[in-house]
């Protein structure tokens, strides 16, 4: 775990096809919202991580518990103390059922947690009886040292007529400082989430039987990577808001085009066809909108068209009228000058002067009597240009009147395409009125002479009035038509040309929200690869630990997994049952289902970055069989190599197997008399256990069932090791009242390997001068015990020494390191 996150990210990206744009948001995510922001919002640069140097050892404080008060909660009345060691070592909290020890780890789990899992499933009644009935007024204390800081005290108490226990007032104090409400100042509350060192019975029983997803967030809060999920959160909140106006826009999207599907309008109909595609064409809708466009089919041309239709003009068609009339009665006049007879003779005098030009003078041919000579000729021309003169206006009237005549007629047009048929049935009638008046209008049959020109002018007069008046009335139908389907349009219309304002701009929005999601998806992705490999080491110590605690079952641990996401989160293991896979928690039996929690727990909370030195268990070999005990002490005793071990248990079997090992364990006994007075006693420490071995061996010697050589190479031993565990008890409770480092007093005592040197760690913290330590040893039952255990472990108990003067002098001296006699 100890390469740092974002540089494990940075090394992913590098190897991934994620583009640059994504790639970078996930960095700028891992840093801070600023970073985020910045980026985003002002394109601030992202640089990315240099290799750091990883650093081993443990990286977080040690605090470790020196004592457990508890006073009026639970199953203790007055004040009853539980006093722990403060270094590395096995501790066993024995006592019946009810006689008050789990109220002990009940407290500390309260006291530092905030609530305990025992309480979580219960009812409020059974939550509601906390307080003792014995005792009036009720307090926890909770005493503990930190290395780098000293004594620390943690205290819940309770007004007198309380009955919530969550209406309590926690303090903190850390030694030679001001108390101050609440423990956070203390910098525990994310490692008690993260490293809970507080193992109850009932979360043994629940944890694997619980919610997947609540193992799955136990597990994974431990392995450092919630930096992933926090950029994460970042990255999707980000998103969030700014693919709102796209997902907006794309709601009213589909709820214009359902609007528009309802519309018989053209306009609407193509503004539907247009708005089924996900990305519309904006530029076609937005002309669509403001008649930028106009569409082809439907019946609104149609109706434009005949909302603009014109008959015939009034003023034209009178004109032409006129005109006719005119020229009919220019006519009239014209002819009345001249008769057809004149106009013959004109021929024949026209036919004359031509064969007089061409064969010259002679006898008429016509009448035999008259000569066509010269001065004929002469005459005759000046009567036929006068005759000529007066048939040139008659040519002309005719000529006009039949100009008149067809330009009147042309105006009888048929009716136009457009009246053929009706595009809405709103204008049917209207258009057929229209159709029957152009139609009754253009149909008339006349000759072109005066008579006829006198018919087609009553014609023209007669059925214009009712042709216009129809036209007219289509006209104005047909535009309250196109006024009506623009009055349902319009609102549609201005709607659709605002969504194209707002999706244009959505999609300049667009494409950073399509990398804040391809961020998010990869980080999403790679969490859980990151954790599920930040998980391996742990899983390693768990089957470790299973292999311990197992004993006797067939059921072999593999690996663990975390798999899925939200909601289907959940912790995989895998593992054979006599060699054949298996792949749920369902194949274990509780005691096998307890130990799992246990193998999976203590990884956890031993974790080299947790604060906490200390593990608390209670009850944890309820439903183990004896085998799987024996496996419990053997890994809790190479635990207390590191760990202050505090074990609250009802069941001898565990104290028994403790005796039974070769671990050294302290044993407290707690009882409960009447009124609920509850006390703790030593059954059994270290220090005690030796002594008491070498005094029974002396019995042993005394009774004749163990040989004096025997005895005298055993005893110098016990002694040492009763001299040195009492010294190392006082050792690590002295030093670290003054804020040392556990890893560091640990590193002194096993650098210190003569005994009389670790007796000077235990009185002075040190090494001190010569004379000083010459001094404190010089009584002489301090010099003889030592010299005890320190020759006599080698060459055995001197024949002149006494065995019952020597179990005196090593007893005092235990006395005097302990109580630090000077």
């Amino acid at each position: 775990m100890s390469q740092n996150l974002t540089e494990w990210v940075d090394e992913q990206l590098r190897e991934t096809d994620l583009d640059d744009e994504a790639a970078l948001l996930v960095l700028a995510a891992l840093e801070r919202d600023e970073a985020l922001d910045g980026y985003l919002n002002d394109g601030q640069p992202v640089s990315r991580p240099e290799r750091s140097i990883a650093v081993g050892g443990p990286d977080a404080n040690g605090v470790v518990l020196t004592s457990i008060t508890v006073e009026g909660f639970r199953g203790i009345g007055q004040e009853s103390e539980l006093r722990i060691a403060p270094k590395p070592g096995l501790t066993v909290v024995a006592g019946r059922n009810g006689s008050g020890k789990s109220s002990f780890s009940e407290a500390l789990e309260l006291v530092l947690t905030g609530g305990t899992y025992r309480w979580t499933n219960k009812s409020a009644e059974w939550r509601d009886q906390w307080r003792n009935l014995h005792h009036p007024s009720s307090k926890v204390s909770v005493s503990l040292v930190e290395e780098g800081v000293g004594p620390i005290t943690v205290s819940a108490t309770w007004a007198a007529n309380e009955k919530s226990v969550e209406s309590r007032s926690v303090k903190a104090q850390v030694r030679g400082e001001p108390q101050v409400d609440g423990i956070d100042h203390l910098g525990w509350r994310r490692a008690l989430e993260q490293f809970r060192p507080i193992l109850s019975y009932d979360e043994l029983g629940g944890m694997l039987e619980g919610k997947q997803s609540e193992l799955y967030d136990a597990l994974a809060s431990i392995l450092g990577v919630e930096q992933l999920g926090d950029a994460v959160k970042r990255l999707k909140a980000r998103s969030d808001v700014r693919k709102g106006p796209g997902t907006v826009a794309g709601a009213k999207r589909r709820e214009l085009q359902a609007r528009a599907a309802q519309s018989t309008d053209e306009r609407a109909v193509e503004a539907a066809r247009l708005l089924r595609r996900t990305d519309p064409d904006t530029a076609a809708l937005r002309a669509l909108a403001t008649g930028g466009q106009q569409v082809d089919r439907g019946p609104l041309p149609g109706l434009r068209v005949l909302a603009t239709l014109s008959s015939p003009e009034d003023l034209a068609t009178a004109a032409a009228v006129r005109r006719l009339r005119d020229a009919k009665n220019g006519l009239a006049d014209a002819g009345a000058k001249v008769s057809q007879r004149n106009r013959d003779r004109l021929k024949l005098l026209e036919q004359g002067l031509l064969l007089h030009a061409t064969h010259g003078d002679q006898t008429c041919p016509v009448c035999r009597a008259g000569d066509l000579d010269a001065s004929w000729a002469e005459t005759s021309r000046e009567l036929a240009e006068h005759s000529r003169k007066q048939f040139e206006d008659v040519e002309l009237a005719h000529q006009t009147f039949e100009h008149a005549f067809d330009a009147l007629r042309r105006l009888l047009q048929p009716p136009p395409a457009v009246l053929r048929s009706s595009p809405t049935q709103s204008v049917a009638a209207a258009v057929e009125g229209a159709n029957e008046a152009w139609s009754a209008w253009s149909n008339v049959s006349v000759s072109k002479d005066a008579d006829g020109a006198d018919a087609l002018a009553t014609h023209v007069e007669a059925s214009l009035p009712s042709l216009t008046a129809a036209v007219t009335s289509l006209r104005e139908a047909a535009a309250a038509e196109v006024s009506a389907l623009d009055d349902q349009w319009q609102p549609l219309a201005g709607a659709i040309a605002g969504w194209c304002d707002e999706w244009e701009s959505w999609k300049q929005t667009e494409p950073i929200v399509k990398h804040l999601q391809a961020a998010e998806k990869w980080l999403k992705e790679n969490d859980l690869r990151l954790k599920n490999e930040r998980l391996a080491p742990i899983a390693a110590q768990a089957r470790e630990a299973w292999q311990r605690l197992r004993q006797e079952s067939n059921v072999e641990l593999g690996g663990l997994e975390l798999t899925g996401t939200n909601t289907s989160r959940r912790l995989r293991v895998s593992g054979a049952i006599d060699g054949e896979p298996v792949g749920s928690f369902a194949v274990f039996s509780q005691g096998e289902l307890h130990a799992l929690t246990l193998a999976l727990f203590l990884p956890r909370a031993t974790l080299a970055d947790s604060p906490f030195r200390f593990v608390v268990l209670d009850d944890p070999v309820q439903a183990m069989d004896p085998a799987k005990v024996d496996g419990l002490v053997e890994l809790l005793g190479e635990l207390s190599r590191t760990r202050q071990v505090i074990v609250f248990s009802h069941d001898d079997r565990l104290p028994a197997a403790l005796r039974r090992s070769s671990y050294d364990a302290t044993i407290l006994e707690v009882n409960r008399g009447s009124n609920s007075h509850v006390t703790v006693t030593t059954s059994q420490d270290p220090t005690i256990r030796y002594l008491a071995d070498a005094h029974g061996l002396i019995k042993e010697w005394e009774n004749g069932n163990l040989s004096e050589d025997d005895l005298r190479r055993t005893l110098p031993g016990l002694y040492r090791f009763a001299i040195e565990s009492a010294a190392k008890d006082r050792y690590f409770a002295t030093q670290l009242q003054h804020g040392a480092s556990i890893h560091e007093l640990e590193k002194v005592w096993t650098d210190t390997h003569a005994t009389k040197r670790r007796v000077n760690l235990a009185i002075f913290g040190g090494q001190p001068a010569e004379h000083l330590a010459q001094a404190w040893s010089s009584p002489e039952h301090r010099k003889a015990a030592l010299g005890i255990a320190a020759s006599g472990f080698h060459k055995g108990l001197s024949g002149w020494v006494d065995p019952d003067d020597a179990h005196y002098k090593a007893k005092r001296l235990v006395d005097d390191i302990r109580t630090g006699a000077k």
